[in-house]
């Protein structure tokens, strides 16, 4: 038998609602011991912590100076230039070229132009701030533990047009 708004009227039984959804209240819980309630969902729960081997994500990362490659023999195939390379990549995630023919005098041009960069004022930084809207600008990076450092970088995007 269909039920119709009319036969709902007459007949209270056959309707039947849902329960009331819990309306969260600023009253602490009715559960007389909320310890024996968490200990119940402490042991009840059981997930495992998850603990990466050392080998696959070290505790502690070394401090040691990046590995040299140099250039001049990057073009030689009797020199395991390019394994460094990719080796010192996957372990420290840099390297250091020497032997590139770039002058000393530009390469501390460069770098005093780039500090320059780094030490705008933050008022400055926040008007070139990287956002949903702009691909480019400073983004600053900070560790979850206030003890450790935090940092910041420019991200550049080449523009092609």
């Amino acid at each position: 038998m269909a039920n119709s708004p009319e036969n709902l009227h007459d007949n209270r039984l056959d309707f039947r609602a849902p329960p009331p959804s819990p309306i969260a209240t600023g009253r602490r819980s009715s559960v007389t011991n909320d310890d024996v309630l968490a200990e119940f969902l402490e042991h009840s729960l059981r997930v495992p912590d998850l603990i990466l081997p050392d080998r696959v994500f070290p505790r502690q990362r070394s401090v040691d100076a990046p590995p040299k490659i140099d250039f001049q023999t990057l073009d030689s195939t009797e020199t395991d230039s390019v394994a460094r390379i990719l080796e010192s990549f996957s372990g420290t995630g840099c390297f250091q070229l020497v032997n590139h023919g770039i002058p000393c005098n530009l390469i501390r041009s460069v770098t005093t132009a780039a500090a320059g960069v780094f030490r705008i004022s933050p008022e400055k930084k926040a008007t070139v701030s990287r956002s949903q809207e702009k691909i480019y600008g400073f983004e600053e990076i900070h560790e979850e533990d206030e003890s450790e450092m935090s940092s910041e970088e420019f991200v550049w995007v080449e523009m092609r047009i």
